[in-house]
């Protein structure tokens, strides 16, 4: 396992290289990315990271990737497609009404995406990214679903789903004489 974490100009140029034969193959770069990994004991995400990272060098300073031999150092990126308004909220409320259904946010997330893995992802990055920074948003889809009459589960609801939590809740809700009748209950069903 390499604890060093900075890359050696041959590591840089072999990864480049296993990049190029990749692409040119027509094999996926993360094929690439797990060779390099396996042999320098970083992780497959580091080792991409890495790779985009001084890609994205390369094309500003072409003349660095010259100087090294490394050719092809384009990086294809996908266009960025904003989410419309519409679409956040059809995002939240499908996320918030499948897990009061009993789904995953995963799971509700993948069936949106229609099993496109790359769709799924970058509607799950959304999702979370709308949580942490547009509460405003989130709240005012949940008092949509409320005043439609649609049951959901509010994302910022920490105690939902904690079952523990909750039993203990229920317990400690429990009169002294029924406390007794529970815990035998509940030693019965060891």
């Amino acid at each position: 396992m390499n604890n060093n974490t900075s890359w050696t100009i041959e590591q840089t140029k072999k990864l480049f290289s296993l990049c190029d034969k990749a692409k040119c193959g027509g094999s996926s770069l993360s094929d690439a990315f797990g060779l390099m990994a396996a042999e320098t004991g970083r992780s497959v995400n580091s080792v991409r990271n890495y790779y985009y990272g001084q890609a994205k060098t390369f094309e500003l300073v072409p003349e660095i990737a010259q100087k090294l031999g490394i050719k092809n150092t384009k990086v294809k990126r996908d266009a960025f497609v904003p989410f419309k308004s519409g679409e956040i909220r059809e995002l939240i409320e499908n996320v918030i009404v499948g897990k009061a259904r009993g789904k995953s946010v995963r799971a509700t997330i993948y069936e949106m995406a229609g099993g496109d893995a790359k769709t799924a992802l970058r509607l799950q990055n959304k999702y979370r990214s709308v949580l942490r920074s547009h509460r405003d948003t989130v709240e005012s889809v949940m008092n949509s679903l409320a005043a439609r009459g649609v049951e959901y589960v509010n994302p910022y609801d920490k105690n939902r789903g904690d079952n523990f939590a909750r039993l203990t809740e229920y317990i400690a809700a429990l009169d002294e004489s029924k406390v007794g009748s529970f815990l035998s209950l509940i030693e019965k069903l060891k």
